[in-house]
């Protein structure tokens, strides 16, 4: 079997296990997808199941416009999203995709989420942008705005959705999903700072 595919394969299904143990994203929302290397493919989370539900026997493989090559069950509705990603940024080997309440809360009142703790400043170079999108899944209409976010901030490793969530990308599924663990307690700890700085004002 090819070793590319294997490889893809762990990174996915330990990414969707971490996920779904973090509790950032509950239910079947949110999506996950692995880069294939060597191809113009990727493995992506299936529609309607939760990430605690990703196993081996219900992988969906899709090409970068999210026609179905290989599984049984829908692909994500936001395979758009994340093989224009792929496509477009050769870097980028893994994507996550959470519907986080700090970082969705966040979103409907910041255009960005500040580096407020240390350890957000040694791990992310940039602010987190919000990218107002207004779609449920990202069309290709859409896209415009979430690569303009990426490409005026070189090294950037996630976005939010306004009232959606963050999308998170890394060279693998696995730090991706870390990335976003990491924005969603910044967000947590920014949205109650800011909370904090208008009690003292009143």
């Amino acid at each position: 079997m090819n070793p590319n595919f294997l490889k893809a394969k762990d990174d996915f299904l330990k990414a969707a296990a971490r996920t779904w143990e973090s509790r950032i994203q509950t239910g079947t929302g949110g999506n996950l997808s692995v880069r294939i290397p060597g191809e113009d493919l990727m493995i992506v989370k299936p529609s309607g199941l939760s990430y605690g539900q990703c196993t081996q026997d219900n992988l969906c493989i899709t090409d970068f416009a999210g026609n179905l090559v290989f599984g049984d069950l829908k692909p994500t509705r936001e395979s758009t999203l994340h093989g224009n990603l792929y496509r477009r940024y050769q870097e980028i080997g893994g994507i996550v995709h959470t519907h986080s309440p700090y970082a969705i809360v966040n979103s409907l009142h910041f255009e960005e989420v500040a580096l407020v703790t240390m350890h957000a400043e040694l791990k992310l170079k940039y602010p987190i942008p919000v990218v107002d999108v207004k779609t449920q899944a990202v069309t290709e209409e859409e896209l415009p705005k979430v690569f303009e976010a990426i490409d005026k901030n070189p090294g950037l490793l996630a976005l939010i959705l306004k009232g959606h969530g963050i999308v998170a990308f890394e060279k693998t599924a696995v730090k991706a999903g870390q990335i976003a663990e990491l924005i969603e307690e910044t967000a947590q700890i920014h949205w109650e700072d800011q909370l904090m700085h208008l009690l003292k004002k009143e």
